[in-house]
């Protein structure tokens, strides 16, 4: 299989998800199976694959090296959607890395890159939910706004959602580059539309929505001292996740002058600040220097 994308974090996630031999593991988001193929390498007894997008389950099917393996199950499936795969099986570790993959992100037709024109589609599973020109067609500038603020902390969300609805009313995007140049030329490091494309795309995919309703199931999977490991990759899925976990461990995350919060702990937090790679793990995968891991143990 030709490898296009780069794991993050493989070792790091391999120490904290405490791999057992013959344990029972979740990949969340297989991709093209770089943890997973970890996993199975150590020796853990079953790991069951997960992925949104069919593409990804379907090549490895064809090409994976485990692809064979009785050990490996694969599956699709939102995250919301795998407690219901999963049914009475219970888990060791479970596994959720956020990124994108890379072969998603170079793609064109998948509506990902600005890099190259591709159509408006952003979606992970292509078979669901209206596609990125649909979207923006049909909703408010105010949704456009609060998904471009709310994703990504864009201070100027109104000014661009407003450019963005008048030129999707008036016909004008058609492909990912009308949008890209729509947002403005490059004048420094970073492309402008680099952080709005990454908003949109949550927006798409209710990215967030994802994780807040799929993080309280999972750790209903897990068995007792099982654990769950999340890598984010921006500051606002970091926020969710890590607030999350607090709650669990039963941590003050209100701002009251009284505290309000729960103080019954249901986990233990085992990564006190996020681990991130190592200057090794960058210097040949530069794509993974904003990954953040974050880890929690089930108590019993």
């Amino acid at each position: 299989m030709e490898w296009v994308h780069k794991s993050v974090l493989v070792n790091e996630v391999i120490d904290f998800i405490d791999l057992k031999s013959g344990g029972v593991y979740a990949d969340m988001t297989f991709g093209e199976g770089g943890h997973t193929e970890a996993l199975l390498k150590g020796g853990a007894g079953c790991v069951w694959g997960s992925d949104r997008d069919l593409s990804a389950i379907e090549q490895y099917r064809k090409e994976g090296t485990y692809r064979q393996d009785p050990r490996l199950k694969l599956i699709q499936c939102r995250f919301t959607d795998f407690k219901a795969q999963a049914a009475s099986t219970q888990f060791d570790g479970i596994l959720l890395d956020l990124g994108v993959s890379t072969r998603q992100l170079t793609a064109p037709p998948r509506g990902f890159t600005f890099q190259t024109a591709g159509p408006l589609d952003m979606r992970m599973d292509q078979s669901e939910g209206p596609t990125l020109k649909e979207w923006l067609e049909a909703v408010s500038e105010e949704a456009i706004a609060d998904a471009l603020y709310w994703n990504a902390d864009l201070k100027n969300s109104r000014s661009l959602a407003r450019k963005i609805k008048k030129a999707a009313q008036e016909g004008k995007l058609e492909t990912t580059q009308d949008l890209a140049t729509l947002l403005g030329p490059r004048t420094g490091k970073a492309h402008p539309a680099t952080v709005p494309f990454m908003a949109l795309r949550m927006a798409i995919n209710q990215e967030l929505e994802q994780i807040q309703t799929a993080l309280p199931q999972l750790l209903t999977l897990l068995k007792p001292h099982g654990r769950l490991v999340v890598i984010t990759f921006h500051s606002t899925e970091d926020r969710l996740v890590k607030r999350m976990m607090k709650t669990w461990a039963g941590l003050c995350i209100c701002r009251e002058l009284v505290c309000l919060c729960s103080k019954t702990a249901h986990v233990k937090i085992l990564t006190k600040k996020p681990v991130e790679p190592s200057t090794e793990e960058l210097s040949h995968n530069p794509r993974s220097r904003s990954a953040k891991l974050r880890c929690i143990e089930k108590l019993a």
